[in-house]
């Protein structure tokens, strides 16, 4: 829609230069060409000039995109066990990582299995050690996309966070020492995440804004009490 209208006043300033042959329309004949191209001008020029995107678009329709928690291909849930970080740690270390580059890494190895169920689906990495699932809850009005995780590092332990993460495609460039090229690439960026504790047993729902989070119903957990948390 916005290259769309950004074309039309294109047409209307190329008709107004041409009844008015002035700076003015001069000016906002630029602007408007500026306005066209914006991702490529603040994105990569060229082959040798490189210069931040300030802005991405980011991505809600998991129906048409590459990469999605609702089907195929499916994001490793290794990669969001990464964005969580370690136990042991506070605060966030790794906030975005790369899918298109890494979804099928090495570094992320590890059998990937689906479990259909009413709603999404469940899908599970299985590395070397332990095991992590996710399962999709919903997207907000602004894209923030909310993910419950579950993290088993071997152990009988089972940490249960919901992640808040965007996804977006922006571009990078690369190099083979003589040449340089654009390269489009898909990005999850971690937002925040709600921890609930070990082995919680609950409902998560997400409906209107509201994220609606029950009592654990099993095991003992951190959560002990419900929660409601807008995520607009």
């Amino acid at each position: 829609m916005y290259k769309i209208i950004n074309f039309l006043a294109f047409i209307g300033c190329i008709f107004w230069l041409l009844i008015e042959q002035s700076p003015e329309p001069v000016v906002v004949l630029l602007l408007t060409i500026a306005g066209f191209f914006r991702d490529d001008v603040h994105g990569i020029i060229g082959k040798n000039v490189f210069t931040l995107t300030p802005k991405n678009q980011l991505i809600r329709d998991l129906e048409s995109c590459r990469f999605s928690f609702i089907n195929q291909e499916f994001i490793n849930p290794l990669i969001l066990d990464d964005l969580s970080g370690w136990l042991s740690d506070t605060g966030d270390q790794i906030v975005s990582i790369n899918i298109s580059e890494s979804n099928k890494s090495n570094r992320y190895y590890g059998e990937i299995t689906i479990e259909e169920a009413d709603g999404y689906p469940t899908v599970t990495s299985t590395p070397r050690v332990g095991w992590v699932s996710y399962r999709y809850i919903g997207c907000s009005f602004s894209g923030v996309h909310i993910v419950q995780i579950w993290s088993n590092g071997g152990g009988t332990g089972v940490s249960t966070n919901i992640m808040l993460v965007t996804l977006s495609s922006d571009s990078s460039f690369e190099s083979n020492g003589v040449s340089y090229d654009k390269k489009s690439r898909y990005v999850i960026k971690l937002i925040g995440s709600l921890p609930l504790g070990d082995r919680y047993q609950g409902r998560i729902n997400y409906k209107f804004g509201v994220l609606s989070i029950s009592p654990c119903e099993g095991v003992k957990s951190l959560r002990k009490t419900g929660a409601k948390v807008v995520v607009l």
